[in-house]
């Protein structure tokens, strides 16, 4: 466990300043692509931001690998990470109504959320813009610089999927059409990889689908830095 003083729990938003390694900043900037969100916190002196993210309960070995590696890191607490129930749940959920432990189970999700930081509300700023009053993700401008392999394979075990007898799919429904062809032209020009920008069936919602003939070079890239649990996602390639 990292000994460094922001890592406590009621250490002052404004006192983490850094300096950043960049393998936290590659981790939640690729999770933010994905299932992470955050939200600024108002302060006296600077905006603070937090980051969250939400896995079910069969993701759980990827939800306690992230854990682990972030409070190495400094940027999470020593508590392992706890189950809430999901928020449409809330109103509808009877503790006598579930026979199946595997039903009850599918009521609830692991969350993460991070020490609060000042010094990261940059990437929270890079990620929402205000539509007519909403905060909505998009791309930041200066996503190329953080887009690592470690910050690919948190994205791909976040939000990835294996297409039967094709490649893989990243569910970059959450983006623009305009942000989806520019991180599939940046997959390409990066690392070489063939890519296509895929309607998801819903109006206005897209993927990013990675053909194929360029799955040895991008099993290269990610299964480095994925848990085993993971794994699956990559059968016959890995």
């Amino acid at each position: 466990m990292s000994s460094l003083p922001f890592i406590m729990a009621r250490y002052g938003a404004i006192s983490r300043i850094g300096p950043h390694n960049i393998k936290p900043l590659e981790i939640i900037i690729g999770g933010m692509l994905a299932y992470f969100w955050s939200h600024k916190i108002p302060g006296k002196t600077l905006p603070s931001v937090r980051f969250n993210i939400e896995q079910s309960i069969k993701n759980s070995g990827y939800i306690f690998h992230l854990w682990r590696i972030l409070a190495e890191l400094g940027y999470i607490g020593p508590a392992e990470p706890a189950l809430y129930l999901k928020a449409a749940n809330k109103k509808s959920l009877k503790s006598n109504v579930y026979s199946n432990p595997m039903e009850m189970a599918s009521q609830f999700n692991f969350r993460l959320s991070l020490f609060t930081f000042t010094s990261l509300v940059w990437i929270h700023d890079g990620f929402y813009h205000n539509v007519d009053g909403k905060q909505v993700k998009r791309v930041p401008e200066w996503i190329h610089l953080y887009l690592t392999p470690l910050a690919i394979a948190h994205w791909f075990m976040q939000d990835g999927s294996r297409q039967a007898g094709q490649g893989v799919s990243l569910a970059t429904h959450s983006f623009s059409h305009e942000d989806n062809v520019r991180l599939a032209e940046l997959l390409t020009s990066m690392y070489g990889l063939k890519t296509s920008v895929i309607r998801t069936g819903k109006e206005g919602q897209w993927r990013i689908s990675i053909w194929k003939r360029s799955m040895p070079d991008f099993v290269r890239i990610v299964s480095p830095h994925m848990c085993p649990t993971m794994h699956y996602k990559l059968e016959g390639y890995i």
